[in-house]
C-alpha cells in the first residue's frame, strides 16, 4: 500500500492527473503575478502534496519550502526531488504546527487547492498573513460554491469524468470569491487580482478566464 501511495503523485494518469494538467497554468499564473524576479526568493507551498508546483518553482531557482501533513505526500516529494537533484525543504507538518515552530517569513506563499479542505478558513488565512514578509504576496486557488460548481467540480469531476477520487470534495466547504476577499481584507491584505480558470475540451488544456464560477485564483498583497 505504501509503495502504491509513493508512486501515485507523479503518475500523470493517476489520481492526480488533473493537477498535472493544471500545473503549467498554475506556474504561468504565479510567475506573472509575483511582481519581482523569483530567483532566490523564499516561497512557502502550503499543502504541497507530492511537490508538483514546488518542483516547478525550484527549477526557477526559488528557495522553496513545502509543507504537508500527509507523510506519504512528503516522502514522495522528497524522493522525487532527490531523483531530479532539486533542493527543496519539505516538512511533514500541518500549517498550525509549522506556524508554531517556524521563524522565517516568506516572499511568496502558495495555497493552491487547499482552502476547500480546511475546517477554519479564517484562522488559516490569519496564519498565512503572519508568515508573509512586509511586501509579501499570497496566491491561492480554490473552488466557488454554487450550482455550477456542484455539478461540474463535484458530481462530474468525481463521479463522471473520474478526474479525482470520489469523496475528495465537500460542497459545503467550497468558497465564494467574496468570502475570501473579505477575509483577506480583514487581515490587512490587498486584493490584486481575481481570475478564473476553465478546462477547454478542444485543446485539452486549462486556460485562464474571467469566469470564476468554478475554479479561480486570488492574488493578495501585504
Amino acid at each position: 500500500m505504501e509503495k502504491n501511495k509513493l508512486s501515485e503523485w507523479w503518475n500523470i494518469n493517476g489520481n492526480y492527473k488533473i493537477l498535472h494538467k493544471i500545473n503549467p497554468l498554475r506556474l504561468q499564473f504565479i510567475l506573472n503575478n509575483f511582481d519581482k524576479p523569483i530567483k532566490k526568493k523564499h516561497v512557502l507551498d502550503i499543502g504541497c502534496g507530492g511537490g508538483l508546483i514546488s518542483e516547478s518553482l525550484a527549477k526557477t531557482n526559488a528557495q522553496v519550502t513545502g509543507i504537508d501533513e500527509n507523510i506519504y505526500n512528503i516522502k514522495e516529494a522528497k524522493e522525487h526531488a532527490k531523483i531530479n537533484s532539486l533542493k527543496i525543504t519539505y516538512k511533514n507538518q500541518s500549517l498550525d504546527s509549522f506556524f508554531k515552530k517556524n521563524k522565517k517569513k516568506f516572499d511568496l506563499i502558495l495555497c493552491l487547492e487547499v482552502l476547500e479542505h480546511v475546517d477554519n478558513v479564517e484562522k488559516t488565512i490569519e496564519k498565512i498573513s503572519k508568515l508573509m514578509n512586509p511586501d509579501g504576496t499570497l496566491i491561492l486557488s480554490t473552488i466557488n460554491r454554487n450550482l455550477k460548481s456542484l455539478i461540474f467540480a463535484k458530481i462530474f469531476g468525481e463521479y463522471v469524468l473520474n478526474w479525482i477520487p470520489i469523496g475528495t470534495h465537500q460542497f459545503e466547504k467550497f468558497l465564494k470569491p467574496k468570502e475570501i476577499t473579505e477575509l483577506l481584507k480583514s487581515k490587512k491584505l490587498k486584493i490584486k487580482k481575481i481570475k478564473g480558470m476553465e478546462f477547454n475540451p478542444i485543446s485539452n488544456k486549462w486556460l485562464l478566464s474571467d469566469n470564476t464560477n468554478i475554479n479561480y485564483f486570488i492574488v493578495g498583497k501585504k
